[in-house]
């Protein structure tokens, strides 16, 4: 690849008349393509930023133009990993008439510089004008590069890349040189085009992000449209809503919340905030690298881990609160299983396939592990006042909506019956984030309920396990 690049340089050498330098100014960053015209996709795309991006030298005097080409790891293609293209083009110029001007020689160069300093150079407290432009291309399989103008957000039925220029011109006022630099990046719109460790739901076909070059990139990515932006923007907005949620009830007055409640009540607010809030980062930052993708990911499953006990604690505490041994019994119980699973999310030796089946385990049995005090509290209280007492009705709706969720994502519904219809929105993805965060409101909602009626009426029970008559 490295030979392709270099003799595409050498042919049109002297078209360009550039001499090689070795400080690069911009980069091209593209991923790990398994298409076998990388080589010519490559060329095209150098090719078309070298005569589209905006640099007019016709009826310029140039002072200095460089070019750099630099290919790191060429074997990505082989080993699935990130490939790095630099491209650098940095040119200096002083405007000029057409050469035959018979006054050419005589002008002094701010008279020649005049024609670049136009209204859309702005002037700063340094003398320096910079006008900044942003061009935009896409293009679909075997076809042509077309420029994508400022209505056409979104990509058309079809694209699979997309190249991206940014150009920025410096007019220096004391020495009247124009610099032009730019920073071009190949982006990738389509599924197969990504690395292996991208590819995660071939029922998406395109809008998908390539890999990303800094965390800046990744965060600056949130406001484009991809098909991560829907599973960034729920968790985003529910870990904000409960970190005001958690923040309004703390600093609630005493007389109105006790500090008791305040610490159970904390329990499920840190956990939902932690849950949603690396559940975020981990969408936001997935595309970085593998390495960051996968220690955001185990992060991401730390998150679930702290979600389900700090769900689990107000639930037992205020169902058994007049029993202290059965309460502290099911928290340390549901507390152990919790740390198991974190333990197991961040050990990169459980992270490996043929530990899949432990993972799994720990978290299903931390999921289930809300039958035990159920059936205890059905057999010392009974099923009415596990519904009327224990608010046990809004746990069964967050349960069928944890459920509900976990079964789309686990299917793929509803982009396995419309691959390349949801890509952007209503994602399988998408439609879990959102009943999480559905479910956790309506877990709040429920122990409030609880909490509300455990704090208005007496204990009456004189041992643990004394039974009720009330069935």
């Amino acid at each position: 690849m490295l030979q392709n690049i270099d003799n595409y340089l050498r042919k049109n050498r002297s078209r360009f008349g550039l001499p090689v330098c070795t400080q690069p100014f911009c980069r091209l960053f593209v991923s790990a393509f398994r298409s076998r015209g990388m080589e010519r996709d490559i060329n095209e795309a150098l090719s078309h930023v070298l005569h589209d991006s905006g640099f007019d030298l016709d009826g310029e005097r140039i002072v200095e133009d460089s070019t750099t080409v630099q290919v790191k790891n060429p074997s990505a293609r082989r080993t699935g990993e990130e490939m790095e293209v630099l491209y650098t083009r940095t040119t200096q110029v002083l405007s000029q008439p057409n050469s035959d001007d018979e006054d050419f020689g005589t002008r002094s160069d701010s008279e020649l510089t005049g024609r670049t300093r136009t209204r859309s150079l702005h002037y700063g407290s340094d003398d320096e004008g910079r006008r900044h432009t942003v061009l935009k291309y896409r293009r679909r399989r075997g076809g042509q590069w077309r420029p994508v103008h400022k209505g056409d957000i979104t990509a058309r039925k079809g694209d699979e890349d997309e190249l991206e220029v940014d150009v920025t011109e410096e007019c220096s006022e004391t020495t009247g040189i124009v610099t032009k630099t730019y920073e071009a990046r190949w982006k990738v719109l389509k599924y197969e085009n990504l690395p292996d460790w991208l590819q995660d739901n071939e029922f998406l076909r395109h809008g998908h992000r390539p890999p990303l070059p800094s965390v800046a990139e990744c965060f600056k990515s949130i406001w484009s449209l991809h098909t991560e932006t829907g599973n960034i923007w729920t968790h985003l907005i529910g870990c904000i809503a409960f970190l005001c949620l958690g923040i309004w009830f703390l600093t609630r007055p005493t007389n109105h919340i006790q500090w008791q409640e305040k610490i159970v009540f904390s329990f499920f607010f840190g956990g939902a905030v932690l849950c949603l809030g690396l559940s975020f980062v981990f969408h936001t930052l997935c595309c970085h690298s593998i390495n960051v993708g996968r220690l955001f990911c185990k992060l991401d499953y730390m998150g679930i881990s702290l979600l389900i006990i700090g769900s689990f604690i107000p639930w037992i505490y205020y169902g058994f609160y007049c029993r202290m041994e059965p309460k502290i019994t099911y928290i340390a119980m549901v507390s152990v299983l919790g740390v198991g699973a974190i333990v197991v999310s961040l050990w990169d030796k459980f992270s490996e396939s043929r530990f899949r089946p432990l993972r799994a385990g720990v978290f299903v049995s931390m999921g289930c592990s809300g039958i035990v005090p159920t059936v205890h509290y059905i057999i010392t209280d009974g099923v009415r006042s596990l519904f009327e007492d224990n608010a046990f009705h809004w746990l069964l709706l967050m349960a069928f909506l944890y459920l509900l969720g976990a079964l789309l994502y686990a299917t793929r519904t509803p982009e396995r019956f419309f691959p390349g219809k949801c890509d952007i929105w209503f994602q399988s993805h998408q439609l879990f984030h959102t009943c999480v965060v559905i479910a956790a409101f309506v877990h709040y909602y429920g122990i409030s309920e609880m909490a509300w009626m455990r704090l208005n009426e007496h204990c009456h029970a004189k041992t643990p396990f004394s039974l009720h008559t009330e069935l």
